[in-house]
């Protein structure tokens, strides 16, 4: 059996293949065919790249002194799928401090 040059060695290397699956239309299995990844092998990155996502993040508690009034003309979308809306007037500094709250 030969081995695949190209095929991923390094934990970084393999987060980068299941970091571009999980935002392209590909199926798990069209992946590999495309990218000559061991499917077994890539399902395994997939589990461990999800395990420690799940173990770094952490709900923390944020307290605000003053909550802006809510008409929703701004929304803010992260690429992990939150999003948060509020009114377009909000000031800079309270949105600063919220974000570096959620930080």
């Amino acid at each position: 059996m030969t081995s695949n040059p190209s095929s991923p060695t390094s934990p970084d290397e393999w987060a980068q293949h299941v970091t571009a699956w999980r935002t392209s239309k590909l199926t798990r299995a069209e992946c590999c065919r495309q990218h000559g990844l061991k499917f077994n092998i890539f399902l395994y990155r997939i589990n461990r790249q999800q395990n420690a996502l799940a173990k770094t993040l952490t709900l923390i508690p944020v307290s605000i002194d003053k909550a802006p009034p809510s008409r929703g003309d701004m929304l803010l979308r992260s690429p992990q799928g939150w999003s948060l809306s509020m009114s377009a007037d909000v000031s800079a500094a309270w949105l600063g401090q919220l974000l570096g709250a959620l930080s």
